[in-house]
C-alpha cells in the first residue's frame, strides 16, 4: 500500500476507491452490471412509453376538436352562435372554430342499414380541425359542402357495402328523409370512420327541418395545453364548454397510466440496482477488514475510512450510469428498426414507436448514482466504526 496517499488527505478516498475498482475485477463487473441494466432497461422503457403517449397526444393535436361548446342544459340547440363564432376568434391562439348542427341518423342501402350521427357543417372549417382532406382513401372532402352530397368513414361505408358515387338514405323519426350521394371516403383512425357522415349545414338543416341553428362549435388551438382555460372562459360567458380532456376522458387515462407504469417500472429497476450496490458494498467491508486496520493504524480518519467507500460506491454508480445510458442509446437505435406495423390516427406506424428525451438520461444517471450513494451509508458508517487492533488481527 503506497503510504504517500496518507500525506494528501483530499486524495485519500478517491485513490483507495479507485483502487478497489480496478483490482476487485469480478465485484466491479457485477455491480456494473446491475446498474447497467437498470439505467438502460428504464431508457428503453420510457422511450416505449414516450412514444406511446406522443401518439395519443398527435391523434388529440391533429384529429380532435381542443374544445367543444354543447348546448347548455335542457336546451336543443346553441343561441346567438354568430355572436359566440365572432368572440372566440377575438382570442389568441385560435387555429378554427367550426359551428355545427350533428343529429342521429339511420342510413340505409337495399338491405343494409347502420345507425349513425351527420354532422352538417362548412367544410373547410370543419376540416382545419378533423383533418378529412388529408385522411381520404376516395373522392374530395369538399364537395361535400354542396346539398345533397356527403363524405362517410371507410368503416361506415364497409359496413353499407357504399362506394364512391352511390346513394344512401338517411331517415329518423321526427326528419325528413333524405337521399345522399357519397362524394368522399375518409379513415383518420378514429370513431368518426365508423359512425359519422358529413354533409353541409344547409343538409343537416334541411334534414331536421330547423332554421339556422346548430348545436356545436368545436375548437382547435395552436396549443392544447390552453384548452382548459378557453373553456373556463367561454362557459364564463353562459355557455357550455368542455375541452378535450373534460370530452375524452379515456386519452386521459391512457396517458396518465403510461406516465405511472414508466414510473413504477423504472422503480423497480432501481430497487434492483441499489440492492446490487448495497450487497457488493456490504461483501467489500467483510473482505477489506485487514486492510481498513492498516489504513487507520497509519493514521487514517473514521471519516477517510468512510469516505473511501461513499467515493467507491458513487464511482460505481457513475460508471454503471454511463455504460447503461450508452447501451440504452444503443438499444433505442436498433429497437427502433424493428419491423411493426399497426394504424394508429389515420396512418400506419411501420417501427416501434420510441422517443428519446435526454432529459430522461439525465435524470435517471443522476438517481442512479445518489442510490448508489445511499446504498453505501450503512457499509460506509459500519466500516469507520471497525476497531483498528480488531481488524489488523483478521477480525
Amino acid at each position: 500500500m503506497d503510504l504517500n496517499i496518507l500525506d494528501t488527505p483530499g486524495s485519500l478516498p478517491m485513490t483507495v476507491a479507485l483502487r478497489h475498482v480496478l483490482r476487485r475485477r469480478r465485484q466491479t463487473f457485477l455491480s456494473l452490471l446491475a446498474v447497467g441494466l437498470a439505467v438502460s432497461i428504464s431508457i428503453m422503457f420510457s422511450s416505449l412509453i414516450n412514444g406511446q403517449q406522443q401518439i395519443l397526444t398527435n391523434l388529440v393535436e391533429e384529429k380532435m376538436p381542443h374544445v367543444v361548446v354543447e348546448p347548455r342544459e335542457n336546451e336543443e340547440f346553441i343561441h346567438l352562435y354568430k355572436s359566440l363564432l365572432d368572440r372566440i376568434a377575438s382570442q389568441p391562439g385560435i387555429r378554427s372554430a367550426a359551428a355545427s348542427l350533428t343529429t342521429p341518423a339511420t342510413l340505409s342501402r337495399k338491405d343494409k342499414s347502420k345507425n349513425a350521427l351527420l354532422k352538417g357543417s362548412d367544410p373547410l372549417e370543419i376540416d382545419r380541425i378533423y383533418k378529412i382532406q388529408g385522411s381520404l382513401l376516395q373522392g374530395d372532402f369538399i364537395n361535400a359542402q354542396q346539398e345533397g352530397f356527403a363524405a362517410i368513414g371507410v368503416k361506415l361505408a364497409k359496413s353499407l357495402q357504399l362506394r364512391l358515387g352511390d346513394q344512401v338514405q338517411a331517415t329518423f323519426p321526427r326528419s325528413h328523409p333524405l337521399d345522399l350521394k357519397v362524394v368522399a371516403i375518409f379513415q383518420t383512425g378514429t370513431p368518426l370512420d365508423e359512425r359519422v357522415a358529413f354533409v353541409s349545414l344547409g343538409t343537416a338543416h334541411s334534414f331536421k327541418g330547423e332554421g339556422d341553428v346548430i348545436n356545436a362549435v368545436d375548437i382547435s388551438l395552436d396549443d392544447i395545453r390552453h384548452s382548459g382555460s378557453l373553456a373556463s372562459l367561454i362557459s364564463s360567458w353562459g355557455y357550455n364548454a368542455r375541452s378535450w380532456e373534460e370530452k375524452n376522458p379515456e386519452i386521459m387515462r391512457a396517458i396518465n397510466i403510461g406516465g405511472f407504469w414508466t414510473g413504477l417500472s423504472i422503480l423497480l429497476f432501481m430497487v434492483v440496482a441499489f440492492f446490487g450496490v448495497a450487497s457488493i458494498m456490504n461483501l467489500m467491508v467483510v473482505e477489506k477488514t485487514r486492510e481498513i486496520g492498516m489504513l487507520m493504524a497509519m493514521g487514517a480518519r473514521p471519516k477517510d475510512i468512510r469516505n473511501i467507500f461513499l467515493a467507491e460506491s458513487s464511482l460505481l454508480g457513475f460508471l454503471g450510469a454511463a455504460a447503461g445510458s450508452v447501451v440504452g442509446v444503443v438499444g433505442v437505435h436498433y429497437l427502433g428498426r424493428v419491423p411493426f406495423e399497426v394504424a394508429a390516427g389515420g396512418s400506419v406506424i411501420t417501427t416501434l414507436p420510441l422517443i428519446l428525451n435526454p432529459w430522461d438520461i439525465l435524470l435517471l444517471d443522476l438517481l442512479v448514482i445518489a442510490l448508489s450513494i445511499v446504498a453505501a451509508l450503512y457499509p460506509a458508517r459500519r466500516a469507520s466504526r471497525i476497531d483498528p487492533v480488531i481488524a489488523l488481527r483478521g477480525g
